[in-house]
């Protein structure tokens, strides 16, 4: 296992200590990989403490209206779900009034915000706050620590670091939640994602790259990074640049990919 114990019990008493201070939970997920970035230990935790969760899918616009709507079906068995796009200004007023209508119940209210990293927490409360009050950047783990904002009279929102689970570095950087700069072996994760992609909507590839994808991931890879003119002394491709590049591509919402 490469991820550091310490680093998971740091995250994961962060989480309890949002969860004691709040009132209600919006788990941000990414609506292009909804199930993979569902946090387990967030919802387990908020079960525990009997706290009401909220799901809120995050870049909704990077998808279309029917597996949009086929991700509400499946996701609304459990939990009440709002499709959110930040970048988009999307299900704004209906996440406010959810909130707002909450809050009627109490005099202060505060809403955590919690999520695997770069789902774009930072991003809907700015969108919500309406104003730059916490920083966002595609690159996962900017948030350090937490901070309360305040949205209205009585309701703040907590901010909080990308909450992860004892998973391989590769398996989170899948999910756009680690850095593939620090990718022991991002060949690996790369040629994973790619194959998940040729799966299941190989045209996102020819859609970023303008290259037609192979059955066989390393060769989709080779001929992305000879499209990108990537390549290294004797003319052979730099395959590890060319799979940190795709790697980013995906962090970023280039390739419009998705699946349950």
């Amino acid at each position: 296992m490469t991820q550091k114990p310490r680093e998971w019990l740091r995250e994961k008493s962060i989480a309890k200590k949002i969860l004691s201070q709040a009132d209600v939970i919006l788990e941000v997920v990414d609506a292009r990989m909804p199930l993979d970035t569902r946090n387990k230990v967030v919802e387990q935790l908020a079960k525990e403490k009997n706290k009401r969760l909220i799901i809120i899918l995050n870049k909704s616009d990077l998808v279309p209206p029917e597996f949009l709507e086929k991700v509400i079906e499946e996701i609304k068995k459990e939990y009440p779900v709002i499709p959110f796009s930040a970048h988009k200004g999307k299900g704004v007023k209906e996440l406010l009034q959810l909130i707002k209508n909450i809050a009627k119940e109490k005099k202060i209210i505060k809403v955590g915000v919690l999520g695997y990293p770069n789902v774009g927490k930072s991003s809907l409360i700015n969108t919500l706050k309406k104003k730059k009050v916490a920083s966002t950047s595609p690159k996962p783990g900017m948030t350090r620590g937490e901070k309360l904002v305040k949205l209205d009279k009585n309701i703040y929102l907590i901010d909080t670091p990308g909450i992860i689970t004892l998973e391989l570095q590769e398996d989170l950087a899948l999910k756009g939640s680690y850095i593939p700069d620090k990718l022991e072996y991002p060949i690996e994760t790369a040629l994973k994602l790619i194959e998940k992609i040729i799966s299941t909507k190989k045209e996102a590839i020819k859609e970023t790259y303008n290259i037609e994808p192979e059955q066989d991931p390393l060769k989709t890879l080779e001929k992305i990074g000879n499209k990108l003119n990537y390549k290294i002394k004797g003319g052979e491709i730099d395959l590890d640049r060319t799979a940190k590049k795709v790697l980013w591509d995906w962090i970023k919402g280039h390739i419009r990919a998705y699946w349950i």
